[in-house]
């Protein structure tokens, strides 16, 4: 009888051990799969904190910077992440894109691009140029005139010349090209017109020169625009700048 006692209690003692260690186990396993799935959680990004600046980069910055010469030639982030328009063509896209200032340049992060040109340096350089030197401020229009008829070029039957006088003045410290090529009218229906021929039958048109600072150039240039238009802006395309000045 004793004996059969003493195998029960065994029984019973083995019973509640192995439904301790399944509980232990159950627990052991639910506590450290949460962590694992939290750190393969997918979207993680890797940053890295900058205590120079106070700014972290993360994700491709992070790489991108990583990856192109580091602090020695991107320098410490001086920002953190935004979102900015950029400036309009040729010095930007102007669209807006998410990015990161850094000491010696500006990542941008573009969506439309696969990787790796996803990532891209803004045009820091381009775009201080054109505010520095903005080619409207070089051009004077002196004179306006319409006219059917210039020496032996006759409009167009419906068409008329459009002369301007123009006078460029260089007010930058470079030596710079003006070139009758890079000059056109914007009209009101968005037709571009270029330089018509009849420009050079004039003894006083706009030639192409080099202008060292501070000197001058001025002439005629000829657009031949139907009557049925209007010209509303002269747009010269210069170097990296672009000006649009009304008519």
């Amino acid at each position: 009888m004793r004996t059969r006692r003493s195998f029960r209690l065994v029984l019973y003692t083995l019973m509640l051990a192995g439904l301790v260690l399944s509980a232990l186990a159950f627990l052991n396993f639910n506590g450290s799969s949460a962590p694992q799935a939290q750190a393969q959680a997918p979207g993680a990004e890797e940053c890295q904190v900058f205590p120079e600046t106070g700014f972290s980069v993360c994700g491709r910055f992070l790489e991108y910077w990583r990856t192109h010469g580091g602090l020695a030639q991107q320098g410490f982030p001086i920002s953190e992440p935004f979102e900015e328009q950029q400036a309009f063509p040729p010095a930007g896209d102007g669209k807006i894109h998410k990015v990161q200032y850094f000491q010696r340049a500006r990542f941008e992060y573009h969506y439309e691009n696969a990787y790796p040109n996803d990532v891209l340096l803004g045009l820091l350089g381009t775009e201080q140029n054109k505010s520095k030197y903005n080619m409207a401020e070089f051009i004077t229009i002196r004179d306006r005139r319409v006219v059917d008829k210039i020496a032996d070029h006759v409009a167009k039957p419906g068409s008329s010349y459009l002369m301007l006088d123009l006078l460029f003045k260089n007010t930058t410290p470079k030596e710079i090209s003006i070139s009758p090529a890079s000059i056109s009218v914007k009209s009101q229906a968005q037709y571009d017109y270029n330089v018509d021929n009849a420009t050079y039958a004039l003894t006083n048109n706009l030639h192409f020169a080099r202008l060292l600072p501070g000197e001058t150039l001025g002439g005629f240039l000829v657009f031949e625009i139907p009557n049925s238009d209007r010209a509303t802006s002269l747009v010269v395309d210069y170097f990296v700048a672009k000006a649009t000045i009304g008519l």
